[in-house]
């Protein structure tokens, strides 16, 4: 097994380009996006409804190492500030296939 860091960010739907975006600059080999995900926050209950994509989250899933997030955080943390929405490092264990 090899140590690695799971990033969860959770953000506006017209927002997740520009992550996208920068986890493309970071080299990222792959991640994962759930798109219009339910949940309450700061801003209330996000439904995921709606007739367009205005008003739902999309969450991303990146798998990476502790450099790779390291060398994005101080963007990821602008952009969050800027746009709102949340980022959550876990420590994790990639297991070889």
């Amino acid at each position: 097994m090899k140590a690695i860091k799971r990033v969860e960010i959770i953000v506006s739907h017209s927002e997740l380009e520009e992550v996208i975006s920068l986890l493309e600059k970071a080299g990222a080999e792959g991640y994962s996006v759930i798109e219009k995900i339910k949940g309450k926050g700061h801003r209330g209950m996000q439904d995921g409804l709606g007739l367009t994509d205005a008003f739902t989250n999309s969450l991303v899933i990146w798998y990476c190492s502790g450099e790779d997030f390291e060398s994005q955080q101080e963007a990821i943390r602008l952009l969050l500030e800027e746009a709102g929405g949340v980022c959550a490092v876990s420590d994790a264990n990639w297991v070889k296939h």
